[in-house]
């Protein structure tokens, strides 16, 4: 029993004990559910249509395919793990968390201008970091959707011939402004985006949408693979939580895949940015394939897609960190696989998310007095878990259902509606967090030292923002914006942004 078996076995353990409302179920006509299964526990695979993300207002999710709502689940325990260490003060400790010293924040403070390039570096003067002892690890039931298994794709096909690709001068990927051809004759199934869903499945190498049926509504959320690949340079801190916690660390070091859901070929074509002389001399065999057969699928799959960032290294703590990717022969109870045993399947609308409940550390048995900002939210955005009246609301773990993105039994563009890992919700919680850091060293009487500066120009970034979308192009994201633009320009061309949901303030 190997250390990929006990990663998945530990998702499988903790997805075991969640009550059956939560799982997949066997429908009245007798078809059985499936879904795909991600660490840190969180199960789906749909998305929101471009056309309604004016209407999610923060408060539904884009995409629930389980790898991306891990990593929003994961992105939330953080925060709640960043509260815990602001209600406890400077002398509490997280397993997770570590606090960063004043050189570390003096180092890489902003010297000069508004657009984040200053003479010093990129701004990096978040109060936390992730622990370095602490390797961060993820598992997937289902192989990524989008390029990681296209080749899987292939193999399921009833006629594997490859479609007609467009011609285009410079690049696979079809202009903004004409809709990729449809292989079929009727209007109806036309492609209705700029990008391939699982269509064209011999183009390989390309940004991918997220599959969906002929007649679906259109998306430009990105693939599972286009999306891990970006976090490969990205970290898996969203916008909200790099605020507060430095990127350096929290990389994925490995992706735990089933064997029978693993392409060698597709994964390296995907994620990696090796050479396929590199490759040799670098991996050697890889667990769970025979060597003839991976020599075989390297040289197919040819160089990885990532090539052009080997190496690379960006301001603000960001960096090229490939993951690894392991097999595992370990089965999700209610993977594809696994269920099409049965004669009749179907995937399943639930989406669900868990996490962890962050460190339980000494709470004070009244909370420090929040100092004056806009930046909190009403509590009629958020739920009293979320209220910072209820500041000292003792630590969980955090457990719900989503259906179209909404808590299930919401209506899904109802503020109550919200899911724990939504923007909205997530960006009252990173308000907060600022607001008891702030409030913390207020009480204390530490004067405007550089951590005291630094918790001083998060909670005015938070709470300045009239928008998200102004938040999202604060000075102190600009070099997050930066490293994406340079992936985006030459690694994962053809990146297509999702637009639309970000007018909403708090």
């Amino acid at each position: 029993m190997g250390p990929y078996y006990l990663i998945a076995s530990l998702v499988h353990g903790t997805y075991d004990a969640l009550p059956p409302k939560r799982k997949p179920v066997i429908r009245d006509n007798g078809l059985r559910e499936w879904v795909p299964l991600s660490g840190i526990i969180a199960e789906g695979m749909k998305c929101l249509p471009s056309a309604k993300l004016p209407q999610a207002q923060g408060n539904v999710l884009h995409d629930w395919h389980a790898e991306v709502l891990a990593i929003r689940a994961f992105n939330r325990f953080v925060l709640e793990e960043c509260r815990q260490l602001a209600l406890g003060g400077p002398e509490t400790s997280s397993p997770f968390l570590r606090r960063r010293t004043p050189d570390e924040m003096r180092a890489s403070e902003s010297t000069a201008g508004d657009d984040g390039d200053t003479e010093n570096g990129w701004w990096h003067a978040q109060p936390f970091a992730w622990r370095d002892d602490v390797a961060l690890h993820m598992y997937c039931s289902e192989a990524p959707c989008g390029d990681a298994s296209m080749e899987l794709t292939m193999a399921a096909q009833a006629d594997a011939s490859p479609w007609d690709i467009p011609s285009l001068p410079s690049s696979p990927f079809p202009p903004p402004s004409s809709p990729f051809p449809s292989n079929s004759a009727t209007s109806a199934e036309a492609e209705p985006t700029t990008l391939p869903g699982r269509a064209y499945f011999s183009l390989l190498g390309a940004v991918r949408r997220k599959p969906a049926r002929g007649d679906a509504p259109p998306t430009l959320s990105k693939s599972c693979s286009d999306k891990l690949a970006l976090r490969q340079c990205a970290s898996l801190l969203s916008g909200l939580a790099v605020l507060l916690v430095s990127p350096e660390n929290a990389y994925v070091r490995c992706l735990v895949l089933p064997e029978a859901a693993y392409s060698v070929g597709g994964c390296r074509r995907a994620f990696s940015a090796t050479t396929l002389d590199e490759e040799k001399k670098g991996n050697g065999e890889v667990e769970g394939e025979n060597g003839v057969e991976v020599r075989e699928a390297i040289a197919k799959a040819g160089e990885g897609r990532m090539r052009p960032l080997y190496g690379r290294k960006w301001g603000g703590g960001y960096s090229f960190r490939p993951f690894e990717v392991r097999t595992t022969g370990l089965e999700f109870a209610f993977s594809r696989r696994e269920v099409s045993r049965s004669e009749k399947t179907a995937t399943s609308n639930l989406a669900v998310a868990w996490t962890a409940a962050p460190t339980s550390l000494p709470i004070p048995t009244s909370p420090p007095p929040l100092a004056p900002t806009t930046s909190t939210p009403t509590p009629s955005i958020l739920d009293a878990a979320d209220a910072p009246t209820n500041a000292v609301r003792a630590p969980k773990a955090l457990e719900e259902a989503t259906l179209g993105g909404a808590l299930q039994g919401r209506k899904q563009f109802d503020v109550r509606g919200a899911s724990f890992a939504s923007r909205r919700r997530m960006w009252g919680l990173a308000a907060e967090v600022a607001d008891l850091l702030a409030a913390t060293n207020k009480g204390a009487g530490m004067g405007e030292g550089t951590e005291e500066a630094g918790v001083a120009e998060i909670q005015r970034a938070l709470a300045g923002a009239r928008s998200y979308g102004e938040l999202k192009v604060s000075r102190l994201l600009a070099a997050r914006r930066k490293m994406k633009e340079d992936v985006r320009a030459e690694a994962l061309k053809g990146w297509a942004r999702n637009l639309g949901d970000d007018g909403f303030g708090i």
